[in-house]
């Protein structure tokens, strides 16, 4: 997997929408919890070696040299820093030692689709000193055709790199500096009107998207004999310029959008943990993460007059959006009983936001909106877990999370900039069996999310969001997680994931309309996958994997004409490997070329229709 958004497939109840920007303008779902998909703070929080990205649409790291990818589902606040309201992906990078390692690998593939990617580690100074550095491009032609430009106008490229050093000076104490950098230039976005054909678009403007990334961390680990630090210092900065997309999706010239924006993120955390294995276990931590937003909208249009002429006019949007984050949390657990755990968290967390937003609107110059609030919120857990034998757990959660509120830049209304804060009373149980021997591994769990204040995006016209709060809300589901070895080299993993996200009150601010009974947006209501892989000894292997994603409704009023009703998707490999490390493998994805959505934007009435079929060869050599 190269990204998180790959990552989803194989998670019961974990999606990501697809805006055809990278993150910018998605929205991460976990068991019903969602961000907004412009301001809002995140609910699924990504790290990267202990590292917080920032909100969801600055997410564009590229995956490579990874170790293995941690998904934690439901709120995590007593663990890690940066507010983990419904979960937590935790991405960690291999790491160098005494011996050398690396490796390499490319793709090429339909639409002249490439990818190179590559890591070497190992060390400087023996036992002292240790470096890692990897890199990635990509680049694909469009899928989309423009007739108007005689183009397919959605087309991409990538370059990402990243290096860290490795200091250890004694033997209990580690010093990690890293850093990355990533350079996107793409078209259009896979946006097409839904009256149309979905891989059309036939507009006047060819579309681009320009983002950048950078980042640097410092993080200091001490592994004593009696207790564990950590220290995490780090700084990414974010910004899309321009992003500039047709609002009316005709070749007729105005009409059209240009955003830029930049997002700064510094965030210092310190954790302190106990060794395993006493009957006591604790740990405890701080953390702090100032964020800083700036950004410009400007609109052209064409506006028609009663005598039948038109005549062009501009809006523009400028705004600085600051956040200050504050929190403690810890964690206490006794398992001084048999079989039994006993697990007692608490989080304090304190939030400063302001706004500073000057617009031009048709009729002119709108008042400038200059707003500040704070929002705190102690979040108490408590868990048990009981070993029923062995192989068998079951166990048992619940406590209450928090979600800051905060202000939307899209909108002029100072009464409609403001949102609410959103509480979630989470409760779990949950089953882990291994069976036949540890052949046959289990995961059964129950949730329930008692929400509210539920916080929902609204489009208004063309660009204009607002977030709104449904006075209550309820999230509950089921997962189901299955993998097996049925004989030597052959295994099958499968998921299921259930969800139902109901508001329970919410009357429209707007128009006064009862929503209450409809089901939140960006949330599928069913997720299945099923993945069959073969290795044969003689270095063989091949596998199929089939991922369902059920009806998603993409606006709070459920509205059938912006819903995608469920789709299936078929990939397989085929390939070969060797014992030095090399491999060849072919590749599909998509192969029954099902067209789907995995965005819908209301106001614009187009979706982001996904990728289709894509076919390819793959090289890879570790060492």
């Amino acid at each position: 997997r190269s990204n998180q958004r790959e990552l989803t497939d194989l998670i019961p109840n974990f999606s990501h929408t697809d805006s055809g920007l990278r993150a910018f303008g998605d929205v991460v779902s976990m068991r019903g919890l969602t961000n907004t998909p412009f301001f809002g703070n995140a609910s699924v929080v990504q790290y990267v070696d202990d590292v917080p990205m920032g909100n969801v649409f600055s997410y564009t790291t590229p995956l490579h040299a990874v170790e293995r990818a941690e998904v934690f589902r439901g709120p995590q606040g007593t663990l890690f820093g940066r507010n983990p309201y419904a979960g937590v992906v935790n991405i960690v990078s291999k790491r160098p030692t005494n011996l050398w390692q690396g490796g390499f690998s490319t793709s090429y593939g339909s639409y002249e689709s490439f990818t190179g990617d590559a890591y070497v580690m190992g060390p400087l100074v023996q036992d002292k000193l240790f470096f890692r550095l990897g890199g990635q491009y990509s680049e694909r032609n469009g899928f989309l055709r423009n007739p108007s430009l005689n183009a397919h106008t959605d087309d991409q490229r990538q370059l990402s790199g990243s290096g860290a050093l490795y200091w250890r000076p004694g033997r209990n104490w580690e010093v990690t500096l890293s850093a990355s950098a990533e350079d996107y230039s793409d078209g259009a976005p896979r946006l097409t009107p839904l009256a149309g054909g979905p891989f059309v678009l036939n507009t006047d403007v060819r579309g681009v998207s320009e983002q950048k990334a950078n980042s640097q961390a410092l993080r200091i680990a001490y592994d004593g004999s009696s207790f564990d630090f950590l220290s995490v210092t780090s700084r990414r900065s974010w910004e899309i310029d321009p992003y500039i997309f047709d609002l009316d999706f005709s070749p007729f010239p105005g009409n059209d959008s240009q955003i830029v924006q930049e997002q700064d993120v510094f965030s210092q955390e310190f954790r302190f943990s106990s060794k395993k294995g006493g009957d006591w276990e604790w740990s405890a931590g701080a953390f702090f993460g100032a964020t800083e937003v700036e950004g410009n909208t400007t609109r052209d249009f064409i506006v028609p007059l009663p005598d039948g002429s038109f005549f062009p006019a501009t809006t523009t949007t400028d705004y600085s959006l600051d956040e200050d984050a504050y929190a403690l949390f810890g964690q206490l657990s006794f398992k001084g009983i048999d079989r039994v755990g006993l697990h007692l968290g608490l989080r304090f967390d304190y939030v400063e936001k302001e706004i500073d937003r000057d617009g031009s609107g048709l009729a002119g110059p709108e008042p400038n909106i200059s707003l500040e609030d704070d929002y705190s919120f102690v979040s108490p857990r408590v868990g048990m877990d009981y070993e029923l034998d062995e192989s068998s757990l079951i166990y048992a959660n619940t406590g209450l999370a928090f979600k800051p509120g905060g202000f939307s830049a899209f909108v002029g209304d100072s009464s409609l900039s403001p949102y609410d804060e959103e509480r979630s009373w989470s409760t779990e149980i949950g089953w882990k069996k291994r069976w036949a021997d540890d052949q046959v591994r289990t995961n059964l769990a129950l949730f329930y999310n008692d929400i509210k204040d539920y916080q929902v995006e609204r489009s208004l016209v063309a660009t204009d969001y607002a977030v709104l709060n449904a006075e209550s809300a309820e999230s509950y589901g089921v997962e189901l997680e299955l993998q097996t070895e049925l004989f030597d080299g052959f295994t099958i993993e499968g998921s299921l994931g259930l969800v139902h996200t109901e508001f329970d009150k919410f009357t429209d601010p707007l128009s006064g309309a009862d929503l209450s009974g409809n089901n939140a947006p960006f949330v599928p209501e069913v997720d299945a996958s099923l993945a069959a892989t073969y290795r044969h000894s003689s270095g063989i292997f091949a596998r199929v994997e089939a991922t369902y994603q059920g009806r998603t409704y993409f606006d709070d009023f459920n509205t059938s004409r912006f819903q995608e009703n469920g789709y299936t998707l078929l990939n397989a490999a085929l390939g070969y490997e060797t014992e030095a490390g090399v491999e060849w493998s072919a590749f599909g994805r998509n192969l029954t070329d099902e067209v789907y959505y995995q965005n819908i934007s209301p106001d614009l009435s187009a979706g982001t229709v996904g990728s289709p079929s894509i076919f390819g060869v793959r090289c890879r050599y570790d060492f």
